[in-house]
């Protein structure tokens, strides 16, 4: 290959990885650097070095962060915070759009109980919430409300006379994973005061979509008591929607704190004076859905979806605590002001021609 084909293919790669540079540096200083590394390149090399490379793609994105300011880094953080838990929220909220927004019907908790309960049962089930997911407390989603709880629909089972807590527990379990139950787990603990103990064991399992809880409860104080749940078990693609749902709104949170402050650096005063309010008015409004469905991501503490027992678990619970839901929707119109007030065009200055 000729020397001056191999010496223009090289300089053409070079310019590829000074783009990492801003382009005011690179109108500046690009054929400066671009001379000095083609003059120190070995005789014959076509392409940069694995070196040269990592070097400049990591000192231009050191140039460009550079410019942005310790402003920018500021709300970019703070807009990533945001986002990611925002973006955590929708995920799973979208990945529950599948499951039936009702839940399951009393015949189908009947015909599924001889595969949970190994004693007899009552014939009539009962629901607690008619829907998947409910509010309590509010009917319509701009009122918000305090929590979210797993609707589920209920079999009492006939408790064994004179049967341990343990023993019912370890009947229940078998009898689950003889008929298909997945994921069959047992929880045993004591409740009640010293004077009066007891005990309460929970044994839960999946199966086809479903989510079975058996509550066993012995106590000296209360008769005892075995109840059957059965609700709907998390999507099997939850876990992964969320997380990149996370991870999405983390960049473009990161991305617009970023791009939104650049850009309004090249504004007076007054303009930018507007961006800082708009920005703290965003914060405001989305920090209480935010905040609480940090809980909310770890197991659903704060949406009340244990309440009644072991439920699935839900991501995006925080949006609808202590009426956060309404402040997260009306966050969209400072989060579009800003939009609105980078891409405004600039009042031009009108200068009067001075008589000597």
């Amino acid at each position: 290959m000729p020397d001056d084909i191999r010496t223009a293919r090289l300089a053409r790669r070079y310019r590829r990885w000074l783009l990492a540079y801003p382009r005011p540096y690179r109108r500046e200083r690009g054929p400066e650097i671009l001379a000095t590394l083609l003059d120190a390149a070995d005789p014959g090399r076509s392409r940069p070095a694995p070196r040269e490379a990592a070097l400049l793609l990591g000192h231009g994105l050191g140039r460009r962060l550079a410019e942005f300011g310790r402003r920018a880094f500021v709300i970019a953080a703070v807009a990533a915070v945001l986002g990611g838990l925002s973006g955590i929220a929708l995920g799973s909220w979208l990945s529950w759009r599948d499951v039936d927004p009702m839940t399951p019907d009393r015949s189908t908790a009947i015909s599924l109980a001889p595969t949970v309960l190994p004693v007899p049962f009552d014939n009539q089930a009962y629901q607690y919430g008619r829907h998947t997911f409910w509010n309590p407390y509010s009917e319509n989603t701009l009122q918000g409300g305090t929590g979210v709880r797993a609707g589920r629909t209920s079999v009492t089972g006939m408790m064994p006379p004179q049967t341990g807590v343990e023993q019912v527990a370890a009947a229940v379990t078998r009898q689950m994973r003889a008929h298909g139950w997945q994921d069959v787990r047992t929880v045993v603990r004591h409740i009640g005061p010293s004077t009066a103990p007891g005990e309460f064991a929970e044994v839960t399992g999946t199966r086809t979509g479903y989510l079975a809880a058996v509550q066993i409860t012995v106590a000296e104080s209360t008769p005892s008591a075995l109840n059957f749940d059965l609700m709907w078990a998390e999507p099997s693609g939850q876990l992964r929607d969320t997380v990149l749902g996370g991870l999405a709104g983390a960049l473009l949170g990161a991305l617009f704190g970023l791009y939104t402050s650049k850009r309004m650096r090249r504004y007076g005063p007054g303009r930018q004076r507007a961006y800082a309010r708009l920005c703290l008015a965003t914060l405001l409004m989305l920090a209480p859905a935010c905040l609480g469905n940090i809980p909310t991501s770890t197991g659903s503490l704060l949406a009340n979806t244990n309440r009644n027992g072991h439920g699935p678990s839900v991501y995006w619970g925080g949006f609808v605590f202590f009426g956060a839901e309404p402040l997260a929707i009306l966050s969209l119109l400072p989060i579009l002001a800003i939009v609105v007030c980078c891409v405004w065009p600039q009042r031009a200055t009108v200068r009067t021609p001075t008589t000597a």
